[in-house]
């Protein structure tokens, strides 16, 4: 499935992909949430999210990237009715590519017959999917990748 907006293709995760999307989060981290958490916390998200265990992952979930002129801008995946590891680079941020991502997530979910969506949002990101129509459902806490706010969107 390819969704397509504003010069953005939405398609599949292929393993060859993996290193571009690694560098994308750990860029995105360290530039953006990188305000909201502390240094450790950084350091313990870029190494979950290492080329190799995004690859890992990918046998358990569906993974998309979102592609403008041959570069990977954008990245999420979806697993049952939770979305997660939504990143994009951070010189395309206010561009509409999250939302086209979250739109197209949301889309797979509710042809799986998911009435629901859930995620964790970190700080940073928690007044996007709050506009996107999510809504807190609790904080959790972790000391490996610090404070999250579980969120959920009817379909």
């Amino acid at each position: 499935m390819i969704s397509t907006a504003s010069n953005v293709k939405i398609r599949q995760f292929q393993h060859s992909d993996a290193k571009h999307i690694a560098s994308l989060i750990q860029q995105t981290l360290l530039e953006v949430n990188s305000q909201d958490y502390p240094c450790q916390i950084i350091q313990n998200m870029i190494h979950h999210y290492r080329s190799k265990n995004i690859i890992q992952r990918s046998a358990n979930r569906l993974n998309y990237v979102a592609v403008r002129r041959n570069h990977i801008v954008g990245t999420i995946s979806l697993t049952g009715n939770l979305v997660s590891g939504m990143f994009v680079h951070s010189k395309h941020h206010g561009q509409g590519i999250g939302t086209q991502m979250l739109n197209h997530i949301e889309s797979i979910a509710l042809k799986q017959k998911y009435q629901r969506v859930q995620l964790a949002s970190s700080i940073t990101a928690y007044e996007f999917y709050l506009n996107r129509g999510y809504q807190p459902l609790r904080d959790v806490y972790s000391e490996k990748h610090g404070k999250a706010i579980v969120m959920e969107k009817r379909l």
